[in-house]
């Protein structure tokens, strides 16, 4: 990708330990950014804009999918409109509800290793 503009993915996780590790593992392909605070959230998507987020469910203040449903209620569609991927250790078949519900774009496991996690955000990217 050297002279193509790389994609900006979003990590809504508030584990900085996670965040760091997932963060070597895209830096290569994508620009990386990182955050748990609303605030920086809004101002990360809506005015620099992101091209993917990876949302965490369980944050300490403002849960993943109320996050995930305000993100949503502002950006429905048009060329701006983020993906947004559940990231989390949840069963499939609460992922699939939050999906579901939310108006995410899917889910990926915490358990995914570094190989299949690019993989989802590759496919994810290309939808």
């Amino acid at each position: 990708m050297s002279d193509e503009k790389k994609a900006r993915i979003l990590i809504v996780d508030d584990d900085p330990e996670l965040v760091f590790r997932i963060r070597q593992v895209l830096e290569d392909e994508y620009e990386v950014l990182a955050t748990c605070d609303w605030a920086e959230l809004n101002s990360m998507v809506f005015r620099q804009g992101v091209d993917l987020v990876l949302m965490d469910v369980n944050l300490p203040v403002l849960k993943g999918d109320k996050l995930v449903q305000i993100l949503r209620s502002v950006t429905t569609s048009g060329p701006k409109r983020p993906k947004i991927l559940y990231f989390s250790a949840e069963d499939e078949a609460t992922m699939q509800g939050l999906v579901t519900r939310t108006g995410a774009d899917g889910y990926l496991s915490k358990s995914l290793r570094a190989p299949e996690l690019l993989i989802g955000i590759s496919s994810a990217l290309r939808k």
